[in-house]
């Protein structure tokens, strides 16, 4: 059932898309950090060929590229599927498998899988928007809670015009883990809106329910 946030917006807790359409999917989450800073076009070079492979496979359903700005050497590439049978088929082919050794040349990979349980807006998806806030989460409370939470933090925003959307997602190799990403169509208001009590506050009620929480700002990656 849908809950309204504080904001009056609508938080739909069920699966929901990169690019926030309503129904199942699920997320291949891969983490990169750069081995040397110099190898950063060839890395980049390389994640967009495998990015485009998967674009072609069966069941996919919109994927994103992001990089850190507060760990510059950090990537963050999230595909969606419509089933796990479909993820699992595109990044266990030879070609996708291929991709990532030569991936693995060049920088540590953290791989992780999870499903949306929210998301909020999506005037634009997250790769036309460029500019997010993305908050990681592992928590020691409970999780209907969380949700809830991270849900009025987002809906504070999304009455904003340059705030376009908001995606929550779960780990499925371990339920206490989140992702959680705000997006904005514009590098100076994402900035603001972090920085702002709005943000700050609904931050502590977060941390509240969690062993960790991180929050860093990320664009689009090849976007200057």
């Amino acid at each position: 059932m849908s809950r309204n946030t504080a904001s009056g917006e609508r938080w739909e807790p069920r699966p929901a898309d990169i690019q926030g359409e309503r129904g199942e999917c699920v997320v291949a989450v891969r983490w990169f950090e750069l081995n040397d800073e110099g190898a950063r076009e060839s890395f980049e070079c390389e994640l967009e060929r495998n990015a485009q492979h998967q674009r072609h496979q069966t069941g996919s359903r919109g994927q994103v590229i992001l990089r850190s700005l507060d760990r510059p050497r950090s990537y963050l590439h999230l595909s969606c599927w419509r089933s796990f049978g479909n993820l699992l088929s595109a990044i266990h082919t030879g070609t996708s498998n291929a991709h990532l050794d030569r991936l693995g040349l060049l920088a540590h990979i953290e791989p992780g899988q999870a499903v949306g349980v929210g998301r909020m807006g999506a005037r634009r998806t997250m790769a036309d928007a460029a500019h997010a806030v993305l908050v990681e989460a592992l928590l020691d409370g409970e999780a209907a809670q969380f949700e809830l939470d991270f849900g009025a933090l987002a809906g504070q925003f999304m009455r904003d015009s340059d705030c376009m959307g908001g995606l929550l997602l779960r780990s499925t190799t371990d339920p206490r883990g989140y992702l959680g990403l705000i997006w904005w169509s514009s590098a100076q208001r994402c900035d603001d809106a972090l920085r702002s009590s709005r943000f700050t506050d609904r931050r502590l009620r977060l941390e509240s329910t969690t062993a960790r929480l991180t929050v860093e700002r990320a664009r689009v990656a090849g976007e200057d």
